[in-house]
């Protein structure tokens, strides 16, 4: 669709109707609309009364009432395979949320004071970092597993740019310095304004992805009061010497859920969970497989964004496997016929962390540059299958996914493993250029911003370095990343837009 830009409302980029994709695209999408409306009103009635308490207790609960525009807007410019893998990702995003949110609601003791039933229910909840994968509990078949800032802090950063604004304020004003990174600040906040569901038996803690991390989990204890365990994960993860300490870590992690949840660890049912995974890491390596031929079909905010959802919430899990199996098919028919839906003028390599609340950047630069970022850093974590012959060769693997976990495989272990990497994934998936995030509130990747541009120049490669915050849109506005790209794209490459109505427009009170 061209002249998108004319369809937005002004200061809000919300479209006025409905995108056009062509008969067949524009039914398919509004069919997955109308499912996705289904879903989400057959979760809100299946308990009004504690769903519509929860939206007046917490003030993160008001953006999941945005979401089918924030799933519209991640699709935005989609046709064919790219729309119907995108879709499908996002309707295994709901299911796994609706039901992680009943869990946590239903338990929840800030609104069920007093509930014997939800004291049961939380009592049977483990907590864990939203940086750990659940695969490590899925020796706990019995427990229900919670990735404690998911729901009310990382998702929300997602759908939302506005959402961390109030939080990121609240820690500031209890002394947190303003240029710390924003999640870590969110986290805090939310904790300083008793924001987070009163739930679980225990809590599993971790130093990922950095040291803001570890400095806002107090924050967060003191209000919890869970019983609570860190899991410390080495730093310089490609050392050898390191993993009998990462392993070490992990048994200690197992033994404490053990001792506060009462269960005892199911091996066997860790082994078929891992099985799982693998299965669900070689579906994702034929995807990057098709992203490397001359018709991409997998791209786009949904492939990262379902990238982190699958590695740290439904690992092991048999409906996102299946998911997996039906959206490979949909690529691999588009591939085989020879033919992208897409006006593909450029192939970029995104480096760095994206930015969470600009979750669609990668839709923009496609849609208004023909710019197709066939590979990115936040989708090649994790990458290792698992070996399921014995509890050690599981605990082996199960360290290495956790040390090159989200935001941690790269942004830890060393610079050669943040550079190296970005140049072999710019060989491999036949690359014209480099988007660079440059998130300013990362003090680690910011120290190594001269390495990439001297290694750049070296190469003879052209950089597009783009400002961000994560999730702050106070300082970095999507309105800014996209200046920054336009002015690459104009004086560097002297490049025309493929949409011009989308090279300037204001969407700051956009959600």
């Amino acid at each position: 669709m061209k002249n998108m830009g004319k369809n937005m409302q002004p200061k809000t980029g919300i479209y006025k109707f409905r995108e056009w994709r062509g008969i067949v695209d524009s039914a398919y999408d509004y069919a997955m609309w109308c499912k996705l409306w289904y879903k989400l009103i057959k979760w809100a009635i299946g308990h009004p009364v504690q769903n519509v308490k929860a939206i007046f207790r917490y003030r993160w609960m008001f953006n999941y009432l945005t979401v089918p525009s924030f799933f519209d807007r991640s699709c935005e410019g989609f046709r064919g395979a790219a729309l119907r893998g995108g879709r499908n990702n996002f309707m295994i995003l709901t299911d796994a949320v609706t039901k992680n949110l009943d869990i946590i609601l239903s338990a929840d003791l800030n609104l069920h004071p007093g509930s014997k039933k939800a004291e049961a229910l939380s009592k049977k909840i483990i907590c864990m970092d939203e940086l750990i994968p659940v695969l490590l509990c899925a020796g706990f078949p019995e427990n229900d597993i919670v990735l404690y800032q998911m729901v009310p802090m990382y998702l929300p950063s997602l759908i939302n740019q506005h959402s961390p604004t109030h939080y990121i304020s609240e820690s500031e004003l209890h002394g947190l310095p303003a240029d710390v990174c924003p999640l870590p600040s969110f986290e805090a906040g939310l904790a300083i304004e008793d924001d987070y569901p009163k739930i679980g038996c225990c809590m599993l803690t971790c130093n990922m992805p950095c040291d803001g991390s570890i400095m806002t989990t107090p924050v967060q204890d003191r209000r919890h009061g869970l019983p609570t365990q860190p899991m410390n994960v080495p730093l310089r993860w490609k050392r050898e010497e390191v993993q009998e300490y990462a392993i070490a870590e992990i048994l200690s992690a197992i033994e404490f859920m053990e001792k506060e949840s009462g269960k005892k660890y199911d091996w066997d049912a860790l082994k078929a969970a891992c099985e799982i995974w693998n299965e669900q890491q070689k579906l994702k390596f034929e995807k990057w497989e098709f992203n490397r031929t001359k018709y991409p079909p997998h791209t786009g905010s949904s492939t990262w964004m379902y990238r982190i959802f699958e590695h740290q919430a439904v690992c092991g899990h048999k409906a996102a496997m299946e998911n997996d199996r039906k959206v490979n098919k949909i690529l691999a028919r588009e591939v085989s016929k020879g033919k992208c839906k897409k006006d593909i003028r450029y192939r970029a390599v995104i480096w760095n962390t994206p930015a969470n609340n600009y979750a669609n950047f990668n839709n923009w630069v496609m849609n208004a540059w023909g710019v197709e970022s066939v590979i990115e850093m936040i989708d090649i974590h994790g990458t290792e299958l698992i070996d399921t012959s014995s509890r050690d060769s599981m605990i082996m693997g199960l360290a290495n996914m956790i040390q090159t976990s989200t935001m941690r495989a790269h942004t830890k272990g060393g610079s050669e493993v943040m550079i190296d990497d970005m140049w072999r994934c710019f060989d491999e998936f036949n690359c014209d250029f480099v988007i660079l995030f440059d998130q300013i509130s990362c003090k680690g990747v910011g120290a190594i911003n001269g390495l990439f541009e001297e290694s750049a120049r070296k190469r003879g490669v052209k950089l597009c370095k783009v400002r961000q915050d994560l999730m702050e849109p106070t300082s970095i506005s999507r309105r800014d990343m996209r200046s920054d790209v336009n002015t690459f794209m104009s004086t560097v490459l002297n490049a025309e837009p493929v949409d011009p109505t989308l090279i300037e427009f204001d969407d700051d009170e956009s959600w």
